[in-house]
C-alpha cells in the first residue's frame, strides 16, 4: 500500500467533500481515490468517512486523523520542495487569522508583501475579533494582541502598541478638555467592546494607574469604527494606537492625558508547536514583523 498517496487522497476528498472533486484535483481516477480511502480505512481499522449519494463528509474520528495528516503532509511537501532546490520555496496554502481593524490598517501591506514573494502559497485570511481555535479551524498563525494567559502555543512578538485616550478638537471645543482622569465619568464617551476593561479605562502603569469607570453612549466591536465616530465628534474614545496614529499626526484627533502613560500591550503571532517549522509560516512571520514596526506605541 501506498501510505503517503493514500494519505493525500483522504486529505483531498475531506477537503474537497467529494471522491469526484479529489480526483480531479490529484489527476487520477474516481475509481483509485475511493481504493485509497478504503485501504487506508481497512489498515487503521476505521471510518473515516461517512458516504451518501449527494456529499462526503469526514467521521469524527476522520476529522482528528485529518487535522494530523494536513500538516503532515505540508511538511512533507515543503521537505522536497527544500531538497530539490537550493533554496526553499514555500508553496500550498497558508491559514491565517487576526483582528480586524489592525488587519486592516497595519497586516495587509505585509500580506500584499509576502504574496508577491512567494506567489506559489495560497492565503486563507480569517478576519475576526473572536479568539480561533487554531486545530479545530485549522488556522496555521493567528495574530493576537494582548495578554495571552496559558496556552501551549508557540508565540512569537510581532510588536506592540498602546491604549491612547483621544477626542477630536471640534467635541472638546464643545464640552471641553478632561485634565483629570476622573474627570471622564462626566464626559460623553465612545467604547469599542474589543477592549479588555470594557466601561472601565486604566489609564497610566504601575502605581500611577488610575482607573475610571465611564458610560458610553455608544459602544461598537470596532476599533476602526470607533475611530469614526471619534472624528464626527461623538466623544472621547480609548483606542488602540495602530487605529488612531494619522489621526494624531494630522491633528484629526488629539491625545488626551499625556501624562498617562500605559503599558504597553504586546502584538503576537501564535502557532501550533511542531518539530520542524513550516517555512510559509516561519516567512509569514518574518514579513509580519517588518511591517509592524508601524504602529509601535
Amino acid at each position: 500500500m501506498d501510505k503517503i498517496g493514500c494519505l493525500r487522497a483522504f486529505v483531498n476528498v475531506v477537503e474537497a467533500e467529494s471522491f469526484s472533486e479529489a480526483a480531479r484535483r490529484l489527476g487520477v481516477s474516481k475509481a483509485q481515490i475511493s481504493k485509497q480511502v478504503g485501504q487506508l480505512e481497512a489498515e487503521l481499522g476505521v471510518r473515516l468517512l461517512h458516504r451518501t449519494t449527494r456529499r462526503v463528509s469526514a467521521s469524527s474520528d476522520g476529522r482528528a486523523y485529518f487535522e494530523r495528516c494536513h500538516p503532515l503532509l505540508a511538511e512533507l511537501d515543503e521537505l522536497d520542495a527544500a531538497v530539490r532546490s537550493s533554496e526553499v520555496k514555500p508553496c500550498g496554502e497558508l491559514r491565517v487569522t487576526a483582528p480586524i481593524t489592525f488587519a486592516e490598517l497595519y497586516l495587509m501591506p505585509a500580506v500584499s508583501d509576502f504574496s508577491r514573494r512567494y506567489p506559489e502559497v495560497r492565503l486563507i485570511l480569517e478576519l475576526t475579533d473572536r479568539l480561533v481555535n487554531l486545530v479545530e479551524e485549522r488556522i496555521d498563525v493567528a495574530i493576537r494582541i494582548g495578554s495571552l494567559g496559558e496556552s501551549s502555543l508557540v508565540t512569537r512578538k510581532l510588536g506592540s502598541m498602546s491604549m491612547l485616550l483621544c477626542a477630536a478638537p471640534d467635541y472638546l471645543a464643545v464640552h471641553g478638555e478632561p485634565t483629570q482622569a476622573a474627570e471622564l465619568a462626566h464626559h460623553v464617551c465612545v467604547l469599542d467592546s474589543n477592549y479588555s476593561g470594557g466601561t472601565r479605562w486604566t489609564l497610566g502603569r504601575g502605581e500611577n494607574a488610575v482607573s475610571v469607570e465611564v458610560n458610553p453612549r455608544i459602544v461598537v466591536n470596532s476599533a476602526r469604527a470607533a475611530r469614526a465616530l471619534l472624528l464626527a465628534g461623538h466623544g472621547i474614545g480609548y483606542l488602540p494606537s495602530f487605529a488612531v496614529t494619522d489621526e494624531l499626526a494630522q491633528g484629526r484627533l488629539k491625545r488626551l492625558l499625556p501624562t498617562y502613560v500605559p503599558d504597553p500591550v504586546g502584538i503576537f503571532a501564535l502557532y501550533l508547536h511542531r518539530k520542524h517549522l513550516s517555512a510559509k509560516v516561519r516567512l509569514f512571520i518574518d514579513t509580519a514583523i517588518e511591517y509592524c514596526e508601524a504602529c509601535q506605541g
